[in-house]
């Protein structure tokens, strides 16, 4: 049940990223967004025949114009910088370009902000006095970018310190710019005046000569993954890489310099045996000192005959005896002798402790 309880979660999540994927994926019969070939909802099929319903001559293809005058639509800027100079040198010429593409590089604009007042997205008001849009009083431009107007430019649809629509002379023709291409897709094109203001921008006149440019499929075009990332958010993003990197450094372990520590007094180890004899001969310790050398003598010859280091005096002289030529009882005699009466009984003690050791440690 606790395990049950663990796993829930987790398989409501993937349940929901399902969902999401399900209600947010594009079904087959849509078709790409922005294709004139599309009648699905993100397609722009529809602006091509009201384009040509009011008299337009429409055009698609991925060929820039070559001849004079007539209109171009770019719907998605993918174009190269060769032919972003080509389609600019046409203008000049007199043609007039209508950009769709807020993040198009073919003009300078700075955005200012969108088209959203909070939550809402109510419709933008002609404000501007262009001969050309005098019967587009009304756009609905959801979602939309605003561009900061230049100076030599004229600016319509405008909210807050921008304009939607932003129209820029260039030698004999015009370049127009617009902060999104949701109002001409299928299912904007009908609302407000979106379609009269498609067709006075690219077919003022019957039999204007109207040049749609494929766009890229999806996953197509010159942009990377980056490109596709806006300024502000990769600004943020630099910003919470600087901001970790601040957090780790002042988190981080600090090691500084190294610290001299006192090393405590170290004393040989025949200095500290001889110190130790010399305190238990001032107190007369001989049975102590007699003791030391026994159990000495014990703990050596029970390591050497493979025997416990508790092993008793009997079975380690019954041991030696087994292993070697030393007697049982010279053997048993030197571990449990008794306490010397005088010091030359203790130094013979230790010579006969010394020659039992060097005897029975010296078979092989």
């Amino acid at each position: 049940m606790r395990r049950a309880r663990r796993v829930l979660p987790w398989v409501a999540i993937v349940a929901g990223l399902l969902l999401a994927v399900y209600l947010g994926g594009r079904r087959p019969d849509e078709g790409a967004p922005l294709d004139p070939a599309s009648p699905g909802p993100l397609g722009t099929k529809a602006l091509v025949e009201v384009l040509g319903e009011v008299g337009g001559r429409v055009e698609v293809t991925s060929e820039l114009p070559t001849g004079p005058g007539g209109t171009v639509l770019l719907l998605a800027d993918d174009l190269d910088p060769g032919r972003r100079n080509a389609l600019l040198a046409w203008v000049r010429r007199g043609g007039t370009l209508v950009v769709t593409d807020p993040d198009s590089e073919v003009t300078r604009l700075e955005p200012v902000g969108s088209t959203a007042i909070g939550l809402l997205d109510p419709e933008l008001e002609r404000g501007c006095a262009l001969p050309a849009l005098r019967d587009a009083h009304r756009v609905n431009a959801a979602a939309g970018t605003v561009f900061e107007v230049p100076s030599g430019s004229q600016g319509c649809y405008s909210r807050g310190k921008g304009s939607w629509l932003v129209v820029q002379p260039l030698g004999s023709g015009t370049v127009v710019r617009l902060g999104g291409a949701d109002a001409l897709v299928n299912q904007q094109i009908d609302k407000a005046d979106n379609a009269v203001l498609a067709a006075s921008l690219l077919a003022p006149a019957p039999g204007t000569r109207v040049t749609v440019l494929q766009p890229p499929p999806p996953g197509g075009g010159a942009r990377g993954l980056t490109d596709l990332i806006a300024p502000r958010v990769d600004l943020a993003l630099w910003q919470l890489v600087v901001a970790f990197g601040v957090v780790v450094l002042w988190r981080a372990r600090r090691l500084g310099r190294p610290v001299t520590e006192p090393q405590p007094v170290q004393i040989p180890g025949a200095e500290l045996v001889v110190a130790v004899g010399n305190l238990l001969q001032r107190a007369k310790g001989r049975g102590q000192a007699a003791g030391l050398l026994t159990d000495d003598l014990r703990r050596t010859l029970a390591e050497r005959l493979g025997l416990p280091a508790s092993a008793p005096p009997d079975q380690v002289a019954d041991a030696a005896a087994a292993r070697s030529s030393v007697p049982r009882e010279r053997v048993l005699a030197a571990l449990t002798a008794a306490t010397p009466r005088d010091e030359a009984e203790l130094v013979a003690l230790a010579h006969a402790i010394d020659a039992v050791r060097l005897e029975v440690t010296s078979v092989r």
